[in-house]
C-alpha cells in the first residue's frame, strides 16, 4: 500500500504525519519505506538525526519519480509518501503512485483553499486510470 500526505499549502502537517504513520506501522511489525518527495527535506532530516530510524527513509524529490517509488515499494509491504507543499509536477508523480491520498488541512479558508488543486489532481489522476 502507497499512502501519500500531500497538500499545495505547507505546513498543515504532511511531515509529521508521514513520519507518525511510518512509525506507527514500523512499530505493528510492517517492513515500511518513507518516500521524502519534498525538497525540503525535512523527513529525511529527521531520519538522519535518529540513530535508530524504525524505517527506510528515501529523499526522491523529483518529478519523475513515480516509476522509482513504484519499483522501491515492492520490497514494502507499506510506503509513505511525504509531498511537497505546492502543486507541482512531483505532486502529481506522488499522486500517480499511490493508491490512497490523504490532504491534510488545518480548519481555515485558506488552507481548504489550497486544497482545491490537489483534490483536482487526484480527480484528474483517478479519470486517467479508470
Amino acid at each position: 500500500m502507497i499512502i501519500s500526505f500531500l497538500n499545495q499549502k505547507g505546513g498543515v502537517g504532511k511531515t509529521t504525519l508521514s513520519v507518525n504513520v511510518a512509525g506507527c506501522l514500523a512499530r505493528q511489525g510492517h517492513r515500511v519505506l518513507l518516500i521524502d518527495a519534498d525538497k525540503q527535506g525535512s523527513a529525511t532530516t529527521w531520519a538522519s538525526l535518529r540513530e535508530d530510524a524504525p524505517f527506510q527513509v528515501v529523499s526522491m524529490a523529483r518529478a519523475n519519480m513515480a516509476r522509482d517509488a513504484l519499483k522501491l515499494a515492492q520490497d514494502y509491504t507499506h510506503t509513505i509518501i511525504d509531498g511537497p507543499p505546492h502543486a507541482e509536477e512531483i505532486a502529481r508523480s506522488c499522486i500517480v503512485a499511490s493508491d490512497f491520498v490523504a490532504l491534510p488541512i488545518e480548519p481555515s479558508g485558506l488552507s481548504t483553499w489550497a486544497s482545491d488543486l490537489t483534490v483536482r489532481q487526484v480527480k484528474e489522476a483517478q479519470e486517467m486510470n479508470s
